[in-house]
């Protein structure tokens, strides 16, 4: 059996070698189309320039034709037309007819040809004699007093046209490839040096140890790279503040298990020596009562690290009736509170208010608050749970206890942190939670006053 081969992995493009094609490949299609645009330039204009010299040739040779005898004759000596079709580098040839006199002077000529053009009474056309392409003009021209019109027709070849072109087109070439060549240098540099700040900052953010988090270093950095440093700053804060609070609550955490794991091992152990059955049993009881408060705070822990904003995802969250979610959590709790003397009630005027919340989370909240109000509250006291509307959602726990001072409130919301005049044991932690709960939901956690002196407990949403 045949394995498949691995296939690998693609190596990213370059970003420097994405720029540069992205200004080479225009600059290149530009300079190819401005020197086609040149090409074009420099043959029209070599072909103007010798187009305007044939038309004066033969100008001049309709001048020169003249009545003698009664018949149309060019009145120019031999040597003359041989110096007219003397030129170093081209061939120059000509004929003059008229249409009652005939062939009057040179040779055959082509009549017609290609790429024929018109100026006043100039015909100018493309044809080739002898083997060699030339440029021709045919010019006619009124001689009176005959009344006879007599056609001049004179071509040269191209060779000092071509000459001219191919001068125009070097001395405009030569300037836009040196110009081309400095706009690549030009870019290249600019593209090096702005993808080189890239390349420090990703420098600093692999440098940068987990131990130390430190902002990212913006300066000369261009603009449209400040979102990016900003954004990483900003993360970088919350990746600091995490890993603080991260260590801050292992260090609680630790401290906190401290004193129930040393009561359970020294109950343990005198559990041990035990010789009578009671003492046994007692210390058997102090034992389960150790566990009972390293579970509860472990409980608690679990829960206070699912209710950090961070660890929420969103996924576990639904459109919820508060009302019921908060009827429903509440009337577990009766049992206890016939227990401790103490008269828990649903306030059944609340408002059924649907949010999109993390039930679970949010029932823990409630549970919290009633436990620390069945914990801190005198018997026959009374403690109400509602569910209010406006100004925004909120679930609300009042009790007729000795409340809360307005000085304590912003400390027992802190982790591990109890009020002055807690007399019950407890971990410090189940208000925090529901604040962070009442944070994770985008909500907030206030702690006010009751009419009747108690404390007033509100999750809001």
């Amino acid at each position: 059996m045949k394995l498949p081969t691995a296939v690998p992995a693609r190596t990213p493009a370059s970003l420097r070698r994405r720029l540069l094609l992205q200004v080479a490949l225009p600059l290149l299609g530009l300079f190819a189309l401005d020197g086609a645009l040149s090409a074009w330039a420099a043959h029209y204009y070599a072909n103007h320039v010798y187009d305007r010299w044939l038309s004066d040739s033969a100008q001049s040779l309709a001048q020169q034709v003249r009545v003698t005898g009664g018949r149309a004759a060019l009145n120019l000596p031999r040597a003359a037309q041989e110096m007219f079709e003397w030129d170093a580098e081209d061939r120059i040839v000509f004929r003059v007819e008229g249409s009652q006199s005939g062939v009057i002077a040179g040779r055959d000529v082509p009549l017609a040809g290609r790429n024929e053009e018109r100026l006043y009474n100039a015909r100018f056309y493309d044809a080739p004699i002898a083997g060699h392409e030339m440029r021709w003009v045919r010019l006619d021209s009124p001689l009176p007093p005959l009344g006879e019109e007599v056609t001049v027709t004179v071509g040269e070849t191209m060779r000092k046209r071509d000459r001219l072109a191919d001068e125009l087109l070097l001395w405009v070439w030569v300037p836009q490839v040196l110009l081309l060549l400095v706009a690549g240098y030009i870019a290249y540099r600019a593209i090096v040096v702005q993808t080189d700040r890239l390349h420090a900052l990703s420098v600093s953010l692999r440098d940068m140890s987990y131990r130390e988090l430190s902002a990212v270093p913006g300066e000369n950095m261009p603009a449209e790279m400040q979102p990016l440093v900003e954004a990483l700053n900003a993360l970088i804060g919350k990746l600091d503040a995490a890993a603080l609070a991260h260590r801050s609550f292992i260090a609680n955490a630790a401290h906190q298990l401290r004193t129930p794991l040393t009561t359970l091992s020294l109950t343990a152990e005198q559990a041990l020596h035990c010789e009578r059955i009671e003492d046994m049993r007692d210390a058997v009881a102090r034992v389960q009562s150790a566990v009972q408060r390293a579970t509860r705070l472990a409980n608690q822990l679990l829960l206070l690290s699912r209710a950090e904003p961070e660890a929420q995802s969103g996924a576990a969250r639904r459109r919820t009736d508060l009302y019921e979610l908060a009827f429903d959590t509440a009337s577990a709790w009766v049992p206890a509170a016939v227990a401790a003397g103490i008269d828990l009630g649903f306030d059944e005027t609340s408002a059924h208010v649907t949010a999109e919340v993390d039930a679970a989370l949010v029932a823990e909240a409630i549970n919290n608050l009633l436990d620390n109000a069945l914990k801190y509250c005198p018997p026959r006291t009374r403690v109400t749970v509602s569910v209010r509307e406006l100004p925004e959602p909120a679930i609300v726990v009042e009790d007729t206890g000795p409340g809360i001072a307005p000085a304590e409130r912003s400390r027992v919301v802190q982790r591990f942190s109890r009020g002055d005049h807690a007399t019950r044991g407890g971990t410090g932690l189940g208000l925090a939670i529901a604040n962070e709960i009442a944070l994770a939901h985008a909500g907030r956690f206030v702690i006010t006053d009751t009419p009747g002196g108690g404390a007033r407990f509100e999750i809001r949403l």
